[in-house]
């Protein structure tokens, strides 16, 4: 999942802050940091600090858990930008 949201947040990156030192600044994070997550280097990165970054890139983010559709004993996981 961390995946997911690190690519949505690159994408959001390339628009508004087409250069690290910009993301640095709309982050608040160091340039190496930048460019640990642009490169999907996530060790450092918490889903919850990815969350954080895709509202400072003025988004809203929405957890929804709702009961699972069948009768399959696992449940889905999915991640979409709107």
């Amino acid at each position: 999942m961390r995946l997911h949201v690190a690519m949505h947040v690159n994408k959001l990156l390339a628009k508004r802050a087409p250069t690290q030192a910009a993301a640095t600044k709309l982050l608040g994070i160091a340039q190496p940091h930048v460019s640990e997550l642009k490169n999907y280097k996530l060790d450092r990165f918490s889903l919850e600090r990815l969350l954080r970054f895709l509202t400072l890139l003025g988004c809203n983010v929405e957890i929804v858990i709702r009961p699972k559709a069948g009768r399959r004993h696992a449940g889905q996981v999915t991640v979409s930008l709107a």
